[in-house]
């Protein structure tokens, strides 16, 4: 093929998509398919970086094109990214024109051509082919680029040290485009490409650095440890034979044996290889991050459990940050798998790597156990397909074991009250899961972790998990809570912004998220708001990411004569709820009452239930009064926080006292 030619290699976005360069995504190309994690870590790494040095360069990767005769750009390499650059340029109005074609895909065509017609980047194309680019365009707009704060959009002014995210981002970000010479056979150039893998992620890198300092004899033990605690998708049990099992974690898979690398056997026929050895032997290869080899365990046949339909909440590159932390609580870690590497240089002198492995599954078995699950049904194409699994593993006998719920109604008490503890902690963890959804910088996961590892338990009972739990929860409220300065509102007194909580969009998701888990919790004592409160208890979290105004905005502006100071109280903390982003497409328009009696049904959180009850006993509407009222009883509700999640009277050790 030649030698490639590589000139002016660096270019910022704004270059990139200047008037003077057209792209064209070949025939051969797959469609576009980023989903919201490619998506969402892209932006937030950038808006990392942006903090962190506003005048610096951020370079996210390499764009391989090649020159045709006319000029254009046929891009061979970088589709995807390119495509989510080209929609964020129109989002933040860097560029207005699109720069990027497909051959022979008139509807995708169609698509960016209205797109980039549109005042407010929306589109209204709904094409099949279409779908993933306009889910793309919706994800940008709501995600939030920065995961420790609750409203972080990039459509916001966002400035830092006078320089706004959108100059930022227009000049800073730097993609390295090369230019293959227009002779190459394609074809070849892929066939290469394929075959040359791809470099060694940072947890393959930190994995040989650890070996590294180990004896030769503890070297495999650690290495098949590793590659067990790396499958995060898999019940850990399972990764081990029958006599590790038990080795690891008792005779009834249910307990934490592991005290030191010295005292297995070292049987494994697990190799442990140094950088050096991975390179040359060329062995790694495009495989996901979350898994670092084929499992190495034969399953007992009555181990029914397809483990296939359930993923893990968080990555495995990310998970080993929440260990470092835990070993390093006193060190600025942050919990981002991109600082991997880095922080292992920070921590390398006094990081012991059997402590690392130690603490690496004793925190992956306290996940499995005590951390939910998502279980994708795949025959439900809603956006909220997503069902939670919590489970521990339970020995039946000496031949046969399983997995069954971690939490029981196992008092009898419990049993008279019809208090499932398994469905009070699932409702906990899930809360908090859909509320801060991104697998990096999961404090409250961390806080958990944390907590197990101080107290050296394997096993805690419902009362002290849900304390632990509700301590989190309670805390986060702290964090995002600006409610304590608003009273109740007067009977003859009206909504104002000024007098109210009226952020509208901007309302954090965690309140909302908060208030559902309140009234869940409290369906007995609310029968004063709803007709048949158990009702209350239906509703699953999910990834409910939009904001809904139950009086909607579209539908006060077309009825201004009868509403014409509803700029008052429309974006009250009483007209808000939380609602799926296709949910929030169906209801832009319409009135209270239909909305109301047509989809009051199914999935609804407890909040939104409660606005559609209040709606259906006042003939069907839902304006000043019933949103006045409805926000003094949410006052009520959240002052009442403490009373209603029942502080057990156990004493637990505190969570986060020093942070």
């Amino acid at each position: 093929m030649g030698n490639m030619e590589v000139e002016n290699l660096g270019k910022n976005i704004g270059r990139i998509f200047d008037n003077q360069n057209k792209y064209i995504i070949p025939l051969y190309q797959r469609n576009f398919s980023w989903r919201r994690e490619q998506i969402e870590q892209l932006l937030q790494d950038i808006y990392t970086a942006f903090k962190q040095n506003p005048n610096g360069n951020y370079y996210i990767g390499s764009l391989v094109v090649l020159k045709r005769s006319n000029g254009d750009f046929e891009v061979i390499d970088g589709q995807q990214r390119l495509t989510v650059l080209s929609l964020i340029t129109k989002i933040l109005g860097i560029n207005n024109e699109p720069r990027l074609f497909y051959d022979s895909r008139p509807e995708v065509e169609e698509f960016f051509r209205t797109f980039y017609d549109s005042e407010d980047g929306s589109c209204n194309i709904d094409y099949p082919q279409t779908a993933h680019l306009r889910n793309a365009i919706d994800l940008i707009k709501e995600i939030n680029l920065d995961p420790e704060k609750q409203t972080c959009k990039i459509k916001e002014d966002i400035e830092n040290n006078g320089i706004s995210f959108k100059q930022y981002f227009e000049n800073n970000v730097v993609l390295v485009r090369v230019e293959i010479p227009q002779d190459t056979d394609v074809a070849s150039y892929f066939e290469i490409m394929n075959n040359r893998g791809v470099q060694l992620q940072k947890h393959e890198i930190l994995k040989s650095f650890l070996i590294s300092k180990l004896k030769d004899k503890s070297r495999s033990e650690f290495a098949k440890i590793w590659t067990a605690c790396s499958q995060i998708d898999i019940p850990i049990q399972k990764l081990f034979t029958v006599e590790d099992r038990r080795k690891y974690f008792g005779d009834n898979y249910d307990d934490f044996c592991f005290t030191s690398l010295a005292e297995f056997d070292n049987n494994s026929s697990v190799d442990a290889k140094t950088i050096d050895q991975i390179l040359n032997e060329n062995e790694i290869k495009n495989v996901d991050p979350s898994s670092d080899s084929k499992r190495t365990t034969t399953e007992n046949n009555d181990e029914n459990e397809d483990e296939t339909k359930y993923r893990s909440i968080i990555d495995f590159p990310n998970f080993l940050m929440h260990v470092f932390k835990v070993l390093f609580p006193e060190k600025e870690i942050p919990l981002n798998e991109k600082d991997l590497i880095s922080v292992y240089k920070l921590v390398e002198n006094e990081l012991d790597s059997e402590a690392f492995i130690n603490n690496l599954l004793f925190c992956r078995t306290i996940f499995d156990k005590y951390i939910v699950k998502t279980v994708i049904d795949d025959n439900d194409k809603s956006e909220d397909n997503e069902n939670w699994t919590l489970k521990k593993p339970s020995k039946k006998d000496n031949n046969s074991w399983d997995y069954i719920n971690t939490f029981s109604i196992d008092r009898e008490q419990d049993k008279q009250n019809n208090q499932n503890n398994q469905e009070r902690i699932v409702k906990a963890l899930t809360m908090l899961q859909v509320t801060f959804r991104s697998r990096t910088y999961k404090n409250w996961l961390f806080e958990i972790l944390r907590w197990f590892t101080e107290n050296k338990n394997i096993n805690v009972g419902y009362c002290e998990y849900i304390e632990i739990l509700d301590k989190i929860i309670l805390k986060h409220f702290d964090d995002y809570n600006d409610l304590s300065k608003y009273q109740s509102i007067n009977e003859n007194e009206s909504i104002t912004v000024e007098n109210s909580y009226s952020k509208g969009l901007k309302t954090p998701h965690f309140l909302l998220n908060f208030i559902d888990y309140l009234y869940w919790v409290d369906w007995k004592n609310i029968t004063n708001l709803f007709d048949n409160s158990k009702q209350l208890k239906t509703f699953d979290f999910k990834y409910w990411n939009s904001i809904e105004h139950h009086m909607a905005k579209e539908w006060a502006e077309r009825n201004r004569e009868k509403f014409p100071d509803y700029d008052r109280y429309i974006d009250n903390l009483g007209n808000l709820c939380l609602i799926s982003k296709s949910s929030n497409s169906r209801l832009s328009d319409r009135n209270t009452k239909e909305k109301a009696e047509t989809f009051n049904k199914g999935n609804l959180g407890a909040k939104r239930q409660i606005m559609y009850n209040i709606t259906n006993n006042n003939g069907g509407n839902f304006h000043e009064e019933q949103i006045k009222k409805h926000y003094n009883e949410l006052l009520e509700l959240i002052a009442k926080r403490e009373v209603i999640l029942g502080r057990n009277p156990i004493k637990t050790p505190s969570l986060t006292d020093s942070q």
